[in-house]
């Protein structure tokens, strides 16, 4: 899970402003394509409309704690658990069906800007932030991979425009017997809608061939066509996000973060992009993961390792679930910038490779803050106040 530097002040009566930076933790044939699709929209009701509904509660409850006091945020908004950037090379090989043999990796990018819409602050946990805080954040999500290969090919990207709804709760930090700040929790949930396609036109099976309109009346069998398959889906995402900032020592500007989270998404065939029955047979139904982190901030320095966990549902054939372990290394100096390196044993992450065993070493540069998360600052370097 994306793991962002979120500020906090707090004024200690008879003293100065003290700073706490805290970082959170980072196939078969199917029947009819008209009853598939009658059938999806029914579970798809069912299955979001619980999820809006859940979301509305936590707004709605962040409202009631207000009793009054919110403001927008414009300039710096609270940044935490959405999605890093990634530039990264691996020297395992990678394969593809339709490929005489596998390629090695040329790099991969993941390129995800978080781009905030005003958001709004309920409360006070510090002078600075809310108790609640409400974010609509659009996520214009691209992966890139390059093989080697003749002319080095951009093989199919993967695009995942997304539109994440948040709601956070701040509890108030504890306080040690001098007044200064030693542990306090985050707890969040991230409504997702998004969608996630390769760009392609091609028929989804290797066997497939294409017609005039479309791709010829040919039961599909596996291997997918994994060079140029359509591969597109609509999703609604779930997320629940814990961190607990413990030992913080305001001298040295440190701390321990540990953090946990859940996730469940829902794959829908509605709307322009949606899945397709033949595609939902072997992608499935939807996805669902878990992930634990422990991150050591030392004078702002920041050293994280984290483990996640998913996998699919509903699928056919099984799939194993894809295990990623990462270490990353995000110097105060380098203003956002790291080193990592992860291992990925799975499922492979590209769109249509999806059913390609990995088993992947990958290492490079990291990028984790987004637009105006930096706090503002005076002439000696102390935040200053909400505008």
């Amino acid at each position: 899970m994306p793991v962002y530097l979120a500020t906090f002040r707090r004024f200690v009566p008879g003293k100065s402003p003290v700073l706490l930076a805290a970082h959170s933790i980072a196939p078969p044939v199917v029947p009819s394509e008209a009853r598939l699709q009658q059938r999806e929209g029914r579970r798809y009701r069912r299955t979001t409309g619980g999820w809006v509904l859940v979301a509305c509660l936590l707004v709605l409850s962040g409202a009631g704690v207000a009793h009054a006091e919110s403001r927008f945020e414009l300039d710096a908004p609270f940044n935490v658990g959405l999605d890093r950037s990634y530039v990264f090379y691996s020297p395992s090989r990678i394969r593809r069906v339709g490929d005489a043999e596998p390629s090695h990796l040329v790099f991969e990018a993941q390129v995800a800007p978080n781009l905030f819409l005003p958001q709004l602050h309920i409360g006070h946990a510090t002078p600075t932030l809310g108790e609640y805080i409400i974010s609509a954040v659009v996520t214009p999500n691209i992966r890139l991979r390059m093989l080697a290969q003749e002319s080095s090919p951009v093989i199919p990207p993967s695009f995942m425009p997304k539109l994440t709804l948040q709601v956070a709760h701040l509890w108030k930090p504890t306080l040690d017997e001098a007044g200064q700040p030693r542990r306090f929790a985050l707890s969040l949930v991230n409504l997702v809608v998004g969608h996630y396609s390769n760009g392609q036109a091609g028929c989804f099976y290797e066997n497939q061939e294409e017609a005039e309109h479309g791709c010829a009346t040919v039961s599909g069998r596996l291997p997918l066509n994994e060079t140029s398959g359509d591969f597109s889906t609509n999703f609604i995402r779930l997320e629940a996000q814990g961190r607990v900032v413990g030992h913080i020592d305001m001298a040295r500007r440190s701390a321990w973060t540990l953090g946990a989270s859940a996730f469940i998404e829902r794959n829908s065939s509605l709307a322009f992009g949606g899945i397709t029955s033949e595609m939902r047979e072997v992608y499935g139904d939807g996805h669902l993961g878990f992930g634990l982190m422990l991150e050591r901030m030392w004078f702002e320095h920041r050293f994280r390792v984290e483990g996640n966990l998913g996998g699919p549902f509903g699928e056919t054939p099984r799939q194993r679930w894809t295990l990623n372990v990462e270490a990353a290394i995000l110097p105060r100096w380098a203003a956002g910038f790291g080193a990592f390196a992860r291992y990925v044993r799975g499922q492979d992450a590209l769109n249509i490779l999806f059913l390609q065993p990995v088993s992947l070493v990958q290492f490079g540069l990291i990028f984790e803050l987004g637009p105006g998360l930096r706090a503002r600052t005076s002439p000696t370097g102390d935040p200053l106040g909400a505008t």
